[in-house]
């Protein structure tokens, strides 16, 4: 569906503007400019202005201008580029309408040599447009992989995807630009490297810590995709087949962004094209012995790496009947001899690609940090695994490395919510005292989670969980994972849908409390925080309802967003600062929080204004006014 929308709403436009630049690029090749002979230095000009765009819309476009006024500085541009093509037209036919002005020998001479240049010469041969589709869809893939990774297992902040896409851009720029200095043997070692590093945290599971986990995948993704479209940019056909290398580089760039986004959710349960591509790009690697000669390949290319995996399953097995072997040991010998092994692959690709298969093969037998999972799938929104715990006898439910909810096995202890939602945490308070008053009957939840929530409620009350995620309530409702759902006192409901959408057919003033707990990983939807969002969330309270927000995150601070709207709206808001969290509490599982409390002027429960736990919020954190029109997400991150 989001394809089609997309397809019809900006398709054809998008279709135009990217086939101007091989068009562009082929008027060019037939002119007589001295430089026509290898136009594809204008292609590393197009990526330059592509960088150049991708970060003036965070940085100066988005903090400065409404979507409206956005519109009409697109629209304004959009026409200067169509005059300014249609110039480059006229230049074109000018060209070769041109009556001669010049000598009859230097006219023959000028004309040789430009037919000389468009002839079509020898026809490309199929493996070759092959590897032309290899080579760019690689990148395209890692790009996505290497974002979904990042922003799901590492840093969860947001515009991560402007860091990679500008890597992206930078590496055509790089491999287009002039000069083959990419392809040598010295950038196509450290290329083994660190792929080779990057490749190693994902197969142990290291997230932290992010200042070298970050910029590792960062720079391998980047040198990465500078050595495949420096490939590219060496085996480029003459001019006049550019537009047929620029149509397969193309559709390995859509294939690329395809197989992750569309196929990869449907026939995988976890995300594992970020490694699958990892050894696709140390498959795509030039050969070079050690006095830069080619590898010729033998059976060892393949025993070698089948060796090294029988060795190192076998070691992970016999780790385990060690007795007092920690994981953190285990690791270092499997992966650190793995990795030595594994690098001395390198100078033959077929060699390191296999390699690269036996350390995953290692990985998928290692011992998992957080217990064995009992369930993992993945949806358009996600990939989602649920693990047992043995240890502290519970059960967890991941979104990448962000927890989503936990719940005890302890039977005693197991419809008592945990993590955020702990009874002593914000959340528990207001939902606790709602459950004891009798004009709390009706409370909508925005985010489904494990429907822990659910269980801060008295049997009097009905519950309604507003989640975007077909699969969340599969696995809320699965009795084999969580038992929230089944046995906490509310009646509860779940509605499927985007929460504004879902929320806008709802009847007005139909609920006591509204509780907004949606986060993508540990990001909250910015569409969700905006003007128009919080006017739509009032209206569906009562008149003495309470609005509750989650605002939890490592890398954004949204009270002042909040505060700001707070003020607009006339509102009294309320923020606690759960992050002082006991020992006893600790074990009992709770996490620190964070939690906006906000209700009509005068309807502020005075339990809660009197509760010294609560601050309350006057309108001077200096928050931005956020619209369905404007937000400023650099003006929220967390620098320190």
């Amino acid at each position: 569906m989001v394809l089609g929308v997309l397809a019809i709403a900006i398709g054809f436009p998008f279709f135009i503007i990217a086939a101007g630049a091989p068009v562009l690029q082929n008027w060019f090749a037939q002119s007589r400019h001295r430089a026509a002979r290898d136009p594809y230095f204008l292609y590393a000009a197009s990526n330059g202005g592509s960088l150049a765009g991708l970060l003036a819309y965070p940085i100066l476009v988005e903090p400065n201008l409404t979507l409206p006024q956005q519109s009409r500085f697109w629209f304004y541009g959009y026409l200067g580029l169509t005059l300014l093509v249609g110039l480059c037209a006229l230049v074109y036919l000018r060209a070769l309408t041109r009556p001669a002005i010049d000598t009859a020998d230097s006219k023959a001479g000028s004309q040789a040599d430009t037919e000389s240049r468009l002839e079509d010469g020898p026809p490309i041969a199929w493996p070759r447009r092959l590897r032309w589709l290899f080579w760019s869809l690689v990148p395209s893939s890692l790009l996505c992989g290497v974002t979904t990774y990042i922003t799901t297992d590492v840093v969860s902040a947001p515009l991560i995807w402007v860091i990679t896409l500008a890597a992206y851009l930078l590496s055509f720029i790089c491999a287009f630009g002039g000069g083959a200095w990419m392809l040598s043997p010295f950038f196509v070692r450290r290329q083994a490297f660190l792929l080779l590093g990057a490749a190693l945290t994902v197969a142990m599971g290291a997230t932290s810590p992010v200042y070298i986990v970050l910029p590792l995948h960062l720079i391998a993704f980047f040198v990465t995709a500078t050595l495949c479209h420096g490939r590219l940019a060496q085996d480029r056909p003459p001019p006049a087949h550019l537009t047929n290398f620029y149509l397969w580089i193309s559709l390995g760039g859509v294939l690329g962004g395809m197989f992750n986004a569309v196929l990869a959710p449907q026939i995988f349960t976890s995300v594992v094209e970020y490694p699958l591509m990892m050894v696709a790009a140390a498959f795509s690697r030039p050969s070079f012995t050690a006095d830069d000669g080619r590898v010729r390949r033998n059976k060892m290319d393949w025993l070698l790496p089948v060796l090294l995996l029988i060795v190192m399953v076998g070691l992970v097995e016999i780790a385990r009947l060690v007795p007092g072997m920690s994981r953190a040991n285990l690791q270092l010998i499997v992966f650190g001899v793995s990795a030595i092994v594994c690098l001395s692959f390198a100078p033959g690709p077929l060699r390191f690609g296999l390699g690269f298969v036996a350390l995953y093969a290692v990985a998928a037998v290692f011992p998992p940090l957080f217990g064995a999972a009992i369930f993992s799938d993945r949806s358009f929104f996600g990939a989602y695994r649920v693990t047992q715990d043995a240890a502290r006898h519970r059960r967890l439910l991941f979104h990448g490395t962000t927890i989503h909810g936990a719940q005890n096995l302890d039977p005693d202890n197991r419809l008592h919510p945990l993590t955020y939602y702990h009874r002593s945490g914000p959340a528990g308070q207001v939902l606790r005292a709602g459950a004891q008053s009798d004009a709390a009957n009706h409370v909508a939840i925005v985010g489904l989670g494990t429907g822990a929530l659910a269980c801060h409620g008295a049997a009097s009350q009905h519950f309604t969980f507003y989640e975007i995620d077909p699969l969340m309530e599969r696995v809320a409702r699965d009795p084999r994972l969580f038992t929230y759902m089944r046995d906490c006192s509310p009646r509860i409901d779940v509605v499927i849908g985007d929460a504004r959408l879902m929320l806008a057919k709802a009847p007005d003033r139909s609920y006591d409390i509204l509780v907004l707990d949606a986060f993508s990983s540990d990001v909250i939807p910015m569409h969700l925080l905006t003007r128009q969002a919080l006017e739509l969330y009032l209206s569906k309270t009562a008149m003495d309802g309470l609005l509750l927000i989650h605002i939890s995150n490592r890398y954004m601070d949204l009270a002042p967003v909040l505060d700001r709207l707070a003020k607009q709206l006339q509102l009294t808001a309320l923020l606690q600062d759960d992050v002082e969290v006991s020992a006893e509490e600790t074990a009992e599982g709770k996490n620190p929080s964070r939690w906006v409390l906000l209700a009509r002027a005068g309807q502020m429960p005075k339990r809660l204004t009197d509760d010294p736990r609560w601050r309350l919020l006057h309108g001077q954190l200096g928050g931005d006014l956020w619209t369905d029109e404007f937000s400023d997400v650099l003006n929220v991150l967390r620098w320190r």
